[in-house]
């Protein structure tokens, strides 16, 4: 037997599924959509933004997604998450010589993150790894990456392993928004992916999600450079060369990649500025991902073009990524050389 609602306005009956009267339009959920409203105010005035956004982001399933009210929510939780980024991270809050410049101070900011992290709370770096889906797709990927020799095995696990750290960026980001993720999964021979319930409204919320991937990647890829010239051992100095490339290649505007999520909160000249980065310094360093990122940014400032002013924290953790992973790839290829 079916389900129904029963409109306390006008007595009409509706199914379950339906979130607003079709006769009268009035909200079955409206004592609900009240109390929780009431408790996000309570709670922002609290200072508890991830709290706030928890209830305002529970109210979206039970308002019709067309609705003035819809849209007046959509409006509300786009001005608070940035706000929910800049509450104190785990690992302490920005110093002030940095926040006193501003969207620069808090992009430089962001790539300490992955280390401060690691510094404070390394247990994140868990939290897949204990996951049984998330360790038989890493086995798997690595059994597939690896040539059978030692060395190639020891290749394989330190390339996933970045892979996987990039990922944990992602999830980093998702959890500062208040916002449920996966653990990693990996695609055998392709890479990994982590899931989000949702994606941040927010043009600044939304980059920073996408593009902590890169950042923390970029991290490992320094970290396993630093790594081979202590230990002396050429193929991890290889291995943080392929690292730039993998996330070089991430930055690359199209499908489910972090470039074409990043770009999205972009300007058009940003994009184009971005683009020249990539061309030039691609051909100067002589990274492919680069320049096929960089490439791409160009096709996209007029396929499909983003719209607005853009947000300028965004494009320019895209502009440090840009100059971090090629200044990584030519370490890389200087010690490299001086072997």
């Amino acid at each position: 037997m079916t389900q129904t609602h029963t409109c306390e306005r006008c007595g009409s009956t509706a199914p379950m599924q339906l979130v607003a009267c079709p006769r009268c339009h009035g909200l079955f959920h409206a004592a609900t959509l009240t109390t929780l409203s009431s408790e996000a105010d309570a709670l922002q005035k609290h200072g508890d933004v991830l709290g706030a956004l928890e209830r305002l982001r529970s109210m979206e399933p039970l308002l019709p997604p067309t609705s003035n009210q819809a849209v007046q929510l959509h409006a509300r939780i786009t001005a608070l998450e940035p706000h929910a980024g800049k509450q104190p991270r785990a690992a302490g809050r920005v110093p002030k010589w940095l926040a006193g410049l501003g969207a620069f101070g808090l992009a430089l900011w962001k790539f300490a993150g992955p280390l401060l992290v690691l510094l404070s709370k390394g247990k994140l770096l868990l939290f897949g790894l204990l996951k049984l889906p998330t360790l038989l797709s890493f086995f798997v990927s690595a059994a597939l990456w690896s040539d059978g020799g030692t060395r190639g095995i020891g290749l394989a696990l330190v390339i996933l392993a970045s892979i996987y750290v990039h990922e944990m960026g992602h999830t980093w980001a998702f959890r500062r928004y208040g916002i449920a993720v996966s653990a990693p999964m990996f695609v055998p021979g392709f890479g990994a992916f982590v899931r989000g319930a949702h994606y941040p409204k927010s043009a600044q919320a939304a980059g920073d999600v996408a593009l902590s991937g890169p950042v923390w990647g970029g991290v490992s890829g320094v970290l396993t450079l630093a790594l081979g010239v202590v230990l002396n051992q050429a193929w991890l100095v290889g291995a943080a060369l392929f690292i730039a490339e993998v996330n070089l290649f991430n930055l690359f505007p199209v499908w489910q990649l972090d470039g074409s999520r990043a770009t999205q909160c972009l300007s058009k000249r940003q994009v184009l500025v971005l683009a020249a980065v990539g061309l030039v310094g691609g051909a100067l360093a002589g990274s492919p991902m680069s320049l096929l990122a960089g490439a791409g940014l160009l096709a996209r400032r007029w396929v499909r073009p983003p719209s607005g002013q853009g947000d300028r924290r965004t494009f320019i953790v895209f502009l440090l990524l840009f100059a971090g992973l090629l200044s990584l790839r030519l370490g890389s290829q200087l010690v490299m050389s001086f072997r």
